[in-house]
């Protein structure tokens, strides 16, 4: 790709990261598909999430170009057509570190990856990434989700708590079972408002208010 911005540091070869190299590649939003159901800054919202398109030619109508390259425009295309919406690449979330093998592994900005000895530990900024998935929505860059798009996402959630009432669990599943309960009743809420709910005892900022 030679439009590619650039947004992470390269390492020395004797410094660089001991993992194969991989592609670039685009992060790709579906408006009927990618949510999830977030408790973040004190409050429960729908946040986007992403599936990633890689420059692999062969995969995914990615095609090879001369001279080694590749081209995945058609990919694009025929993923926009499918109802995706691709990210633009110069929005910078994704980075690149130097492997001690040659080439780049590509990552998203919000994984910070640390080297222990042959091995790589990837922590990921969590607050940061739903940051910037708010505030993709707050720019109008992703449009807020449709109710009737989110209604098939509590109906998940009231099935997967229908699974466990009732039954006699261990603390561990009874804990995962309570905050699946208390989840779907935020998503409740929420769908009467369409907008963020706050956690009991904490007071919503006042109205037109950034909260990002």
């Amino acid at each position: 790709m030679t439009n590619q911005p650039w947004t992470g540091q390269d390492f020395q070869e004797n410094d660089g990261l001991p993992i194969a190299p991989n592609k670039p590649f685009w992060y790709m939003h579906n408006p009927n598909t990618c949510w999830e159901f977030e408790l973040h800054k004190d409050r429960w919202l729908w946040l986007p999430t992403f599936r990633t398109l890689y420059e692999i030619a062969g995969v995914n109508n990615v095609r090879m170009v001369p001279r080694g390259g590749t081209d995945s425009t058609m990919a694009r295309v025929r993923m926009m057509d499918n109802g995706f919406e691709i990210l633009d690449l110069e929005m910078g979330y994704q980075t690149r570190f130097k492997t001690k093998g040659g080439g780049f592994y590509y990552a998203s900005i919000f994984d910070i990856p640390k080297v222990s000895g042959k091995r790589i530990i990837w922590k990921h900024e969590r607050y940061e990434y739903n940051e910037w998935r708010e505030r993709l929505m707050f720019d109008g860059v992703i449009e807020k989700p449709d109710n009737d798009i989110l209604s098939h996402f509590m109906d998940m959630q009231e099935k997967r708590v229908s699974r466990n009432e009732g039954k006699h669990l261990t603390p561990r599943i009874k804990k995962i079972y309570e905050h699946d309960v208390m989840k779907l009743e935020y998503m409740k809420k929420y769908s009467e408002t369409g907008e963020p709910v706050y956690i009991e005892g904490v007071t919503p900022p006042k109205k037109g208010k950034r909260n990002v």
